[in-house]
């Protein structure tokens, strides 16, 4: 981090969000505990020191991702709903989901009520692009329904559907849009999807 930290300090004033939340999200994506945290530092530098129109809300963003990584997830919370706050009206530095992440926080609690709001949004609808999200919002969906006693069955046949997707959405990227199930969550889906 010394270099890192050497480099920052040599670089334009103005860039100085962009470079600390590039490591952070970097950090974040290597999938250890204490990359995890020094992420988390670095991408609060950004919130609590810059006032960037695009770093701000991208990296409250990423400490929703980690904070929700750490079990922490009234600060994850915390975090995306910050991250809706900051960004401008075309959700620039957002995911442009991140009211599905919020959903998925709700239901880890027990709050279904709440996040079958965030999912009756139809304007997050219209914002699902890739597979891999709509299956997300398929899979929250239908535990929302399921927690209010509502109908989850079509929701889970659907997130199943996409699950057993090969076709690449992008053919020259096969990776983005597919979905990677875990066993549980295909376990919990066909059990749903069964009911009658």
């Amino acid at each position: 981090m010394t270099e890192f930290e050497h480099r920052l300090a040599n670089a334009r004033p103005k860039n100085h969000a962009q470079y600390l939340r590039v490591k952070g999200a970097t950090l974040l994506g290597l999938e250890d505990e204490a990359a995890l945290r020094v992420a988390v530092a670095l991408l609060h530098r950004v919130v609590d020191e810059h006032d960037d129109w695009l770093e701000v809300p991208w990296s409250h963003e990423l400490l929703g991702e980690a904070y929700r990584r750490l079990g922490q997830l009234d600060q994850a919370e915390h975090h995306y709903r910050m991250c809706l706050h900051k960004a401008d009206e075309s959700r620039n530095g957002t995911s442009n989901i991140t009211e599905l992440f919020i959903a998925e926080l709700l239901l880890e609690q027990s709050r279904a009520d709440e996040a079958l709001e965030l999912l009756d949004d139809e304007d997050l609808l219209g914002r699902l692009t890739w597979n891999t999200d709509i299956y997300r919002y398929c899979v929250a969906r239908s535990r929302a329904e399921r927690a209010t006693g509502g109908e989850p069955a079509s929701w889970a046949r659907e997130a199943l559907r996409l699950a057993r997707e090969d076709e690449p959405q992008l053919p020259h990227k096969p990776a983005i849009g597919r979905v990677h199930a875990t066993e549980a969550d295909l376990t919990e889906l066909r059990d749903v999807a069964a009911e009658p």
